[in-house]
């Protein structure tokens, strides 16, 4: 910064300009920097004394480079600035008087001539220089400047540099004086009058300034031009660095120590730190306005010590938005150029706010953008500050720090520079994806700052302060201390033609001010199914395994296999209208939780640059035994993930796997209904309207026949097989009764075993006798439903039926059983509203056979009515003949 002038601006060498053999051996005999006090933050005169060696072959001086200490700094703001014009003409003003530099060189064949004593001034530096200091060299008169930039890329000390200095007078030795207070009236017998052109102000072969005769005053205040480092530590290293003609780019190095710094105890730390978010509405979206001040008294008392970091604990609820990085690049340290001295060069798209820098020692702010930095490991949310200008290049480094369980924040600020800098404002943007989201309910909350000295003598400043949140998102009223729970629901597919497959979409909204999301479940209507068939399973280790991955290696190489996907999930989270949005995928998988079936949403967790891994959600399905309605339960959703409270906003489910989705048969008005329990624990259900359309054009022509095998005289138990097709495309069978001829009757004698209705609850009927064995085989399966079908008995009247359907599903439907008029009828009032397609029940004969012919099946005809319903609402009645096992006429 423009501000460093300090030091011992050796530079001053610079003059020297002679030739010489081209294998010179120069040597820096002396050098030596001192300081009239060592007080930390004290205000020193500043002495650099150097001294050349030609060497044999009279090696010349080219460039000169002086590399201050770190922390020593000047301010040449309290002087006078002398213009370019006034420097050329020789009248630099004595108020731009910054000290002496009294310097010799070979001149008339005497190695060290003594050339004279000539004023320092400040005058109007370059655009890429902290400071400029210019003199005129005695005798010669050549004008000399010395340029003061800061090495941005190391400790921020100071650099004084003279380049390309001619070689007719090579310099040999110099001593450079800056005046720790040049208003004092200490100095009014080393303060110059204007010179006038031609004859620049200086004496002449002198050592000192004995050639001035009146003083002469200054007419600025006495305000202090240096200042010490901040840190009581031993010696200093300071660096003197030449350059030859006769050896370009080699460097020739001598070394000395600035005196060590004492008495850090009698320095000031009173910063002040405050910040106030863009936004003071809950539950939003807001940007921040961050300052550190640290006064910077102009008086003779020690300078206040430097701010070396920072320290903000953030209120509970004020929490990094999830949506702050949608859609933003970092930047790399390496684009970022730290190391270097150079501007840096990060991508806008990184950009996430503003830096201000302010000192007394610039001419004016140091501006400056904050960036998203690369995360790195263990340092995931960084902020870059960057800001270029007056020959310096800050680079700052500052962190988010949320607590991975809470996503309470802390940021912090350390290793700022050792610079006079008396104010950082920081602007964080305010938008929809403004880093920050604040807290969900209105109140002033507290803000605790520590502050950290580089005087590690002063104790560390901690305070509070607050920041203020007025109302509910959007200006709304603010919210009650139990927020609302009204989520939103959609649901529906895409083609509602009945009977026809089409994709499905699943959407839950929560709107900002709202609890949170938390456990989620959903009952899809009777009739909404889906074809398994030809669909994997996601396995388990491959579940397990996703969950431990990176999102960007599991978006590339996903760790489910393609035959088991069925769908796709885009969650929305943060506050604003425009949330961020993770797209993820959706997975068939086995068992999960008791159900026979669970879907597996993998989502890599990908915000701009930051990778927070792989989000793993299970949602077991569970089928109704009945209808086969669906039920869904998902696991908790993720509230907060990489320590960003997630504050989900949606949950869009989209399963769009060809010929995966089927659509009901039955086009009476229904629902997708879901209920679901908020953060703070309340529960709401909501619901979405759902219907199939065009049901009244779907045909509808199921077939049955009935067997009969063996026992077909009079009070025989005989085996019936009752085979029941649908057609592909056909509306699906709501509700059957068979209404079976007079010629069969329930076997009494065989009821000793019947199984309770609690027994089939709990066990469906396991260890009791069978009466038959029932199988279905639907083409939305790949493998067969079957198991045993059971009389139960009830509360009075005829047994009842259950048929134990099992495999990859499992369903139970149940039969009524009735004599009308004689005759034994059995009604299925609840079919699902799904494919049969293939359909057999065998009712077992012989010795424990459960129907009884009550005539010969042989000398009459047997037949029996089946009675059909269809979801659509077509009726359908067939009587069917028994194919009995009888001899023909005349066989033996």
């Amino acid at each position: 910064m423009r501000k460093a002038i300090l030091v011992p601006l050796l530079a001053v060498f610079v003059l020297a300009l002679g030739a010489g053999p081209a294998r010179a051996a120069l040597t820096i005999e002396e050098f030596n920097t001192t300081a009239s006090e060592t007080r930390a933050g004290g205000h020193p005169d500043l002495f650099t004394h150097f001294k050349l060696n030609r060497g044999l072959n009279n090696e010349v001086a080219k460039n000169i480079a002086f590399e201050a200490p770190p922390g020593l700094f000047g301010n040449p703001r309290v002087l006078t600035e002398c213009s370019d014009l006034d420097f050329a003409q020789q009248q630099c003003p004595p108020n731009s008087q910054a000290g002496l530099i009294t310097i010799r060189a070979e001149y008339e064949g005497n190695p060290n001539y003594l050339l004279g004593t000539a004023p320092i001034y400040t005058v109007v530096p370059g655009p890429e220089e902290a400071a400029r200091f210019s003199f005129y060299v005695p005798v010669l008169d050549i004008p000399i400047a010395l340029p003061v930039n800061v090495r941005s890329a190391t400790d921020y000390g100071l650099r004084f540099t003279v380049s390309g200095i001619t070689q007719a007078v090579p310099l040999s030795e110099a001593d450079i004086t800056f005046w720790g207070f040049p208003a004092s009236p200490l100095h009014e017998m080393e303060r110059f009058p204007k010179g006038t052109p031609g004859n620049p102000a200086g004496c002449a072969e002198l050592a000192d300034t004995s050639c001035l005769t009146i003083p002469t005053r200054a007419s600025v205040p006495e305000l202090p031009f240096t200042g010490n480092a901040s840190i009581c530590a031993g010696p200093q290293p300071t660096a003197l660095e030449v350059e030859t003609y006769q050896r370009p780019g080699q460097q020739v190095t001598a070394s000395s120590t600035y005196p060590p710094i004492h008495e850090c105890e009698r320095q000031t730390f009173v910063p002040v730190a405050q910040a106030n978010l863009t936004s003071s509405e809950a539950d939003s979206a807001s940007g921040l306005d961050l300052e550190f001040t640290i006064p910077q008294a102009q008086t003779h008392a020690a300078s206040p010590a430097s701010l070396k970091g920072a320290e903000l604990i953030f209120p509970e609820g004020l929490t990094i938005n999830p949506d702050a990085a949608d859609g933003q690049r970092s930047c790399s340290d390496a684009q970022a150029g730290f190391g270097r001295e150079i501007v840096q060069g990060c991508p806008d798209n990184a950009k996430v706010g503003t830096v201000v820098l302010s000192s007394e020692s610039l001419t004016g702010p140091l501006f400056g953008s904050i960036y998203l930095g690369e995360p790195l490991p263990g340092e995931q949310y960084r902020l870059f500050l960057l800001a270029d200008g007056y020959g310096l290049h800050v680079k700052l480094v500052g962190k988010l720090i949320p607590d991975p369980r809470t996503g309470h924040l802390r940021t912090q600020f350390f290793g700022l520079p050792q610079l006079p800098l008396e104010r950082f404002q920081m602007h964080i943007f305010a938008s929809d994806r403004g880093v920050f989201a604040t807290p969900t309910h209105c109140a002033v909350y507290a803000v605790a700052t520590h502050l950290y000295p580089w005087n590690t003598a002063l104790a560390d400043q901690n305070s509070k302060f607050g920041i203020s949140v007025q109302s509910g998102p959007g200006g709304a009223a603010c919210p009650a201390t139990v927020r609302p729970f009204g989520p939103k629901l959609e649901a529906g597919t895409s083609n509602s033609r009945a009977g026809s497959f089409s994709s499905f979409t699943l959407k839950l909204d929560r709107e900002d001010g709202n609890q949170y999301l938390g456990e989620l479940g959903f009952v899809m209507p009777p009739g909404l199914t889906g074809s398994l068939r030809g669909i994997a399973y996601c396995p388990e280790a491959a579940i397990a395994a996703a969950a431990a991955r990176a999102g960007r290696v599991e978006q590339l190489f996903p760790s489910c296999p393609a035959a088991s996907e069925i769908g796709s999930a885009n969650v929305a989270a943060g506050p604003g209208s425009h949330p961020f949005h993770a797209v993820g995928r959706m997975f068939l998988a086995g068992p999960y939780k008791g159900a026979p079936l669970s879907m597996v949403a993998i989502t890599p967790a990908l915000a701009g640059p930051y990778d927070y891994g792989v989000v793993v959600v299970r949602v077991a399905l569970r089928i109704d035994s009945l209808d086969a309605h669906v039920t869904a339960n998902s696991d908790p959703v993720p509230s907060i993930i990489g320590g960003i409270p997630l504050r989900l906003r949606s949950i869009q489910v989209n399963l769009e796997r060809p010929n995966f989705i089927l659509n009901p048969t039955n086009c009476e008005p229904m629902g997708v209904a879901s209920h679901g329990t908020g953060d703070q624990g309340t529960v709401a259900a909501f619901s979405s309207f759902f219907q199939a359309v065009n049901c009244a054009t779907l045909a509808f022509k199921p077939k049955m026949t009935v067997t009969q095998k063996g026992g077909t005289g009079r009070a025989q138990d005989p085996q019936l097989e009752f085979h029941l097709k649908t057609r592909p495309g056909d509306a699906n069978v709501k509700s059957v009764a068979v209404t079976l001829s007079k010629a069969w009757a329930i076997d009494q004698r065989h009821l000793g075993n019947l199984c309770s209705e609690a027994e089939l609850v709990s066990k469906k009927c396991a260890g009791r006798q069978a009466i038959g064995k029932v199988s279905v085989k639907t083409p939305l399966l790949d493998a067969p439903l079957s198991g045993p079908a059971y009389a139960v008995s009830g509360k009075g009247g005829l047994p009842r039926l259950a048929f134990i359907l099992d495999g990859q599903v499992s369903l139970v439907p149940r039969a009524k059983s009735s004599s009308i008029d004689g005759a034994l009828k059995t009604v299925v009032p609840t079919v699902p509203d799904a494919p049969i397609g293939d359909f057999r029940l065998t009712v077992f004969g012989g010795k424990k056979g459960y129907l009884i012919n009550t005539r010969s099946l042989c000398a009459h005809k047997v037949v029996s009515t089946i009675e059909y319903v269809a979801q659509s609402g077509k009726k359908l009645t067939q009587n069917i003949k028994a194919q009995a096992a009888c001899k023909k006429r005349g066989s033996k």
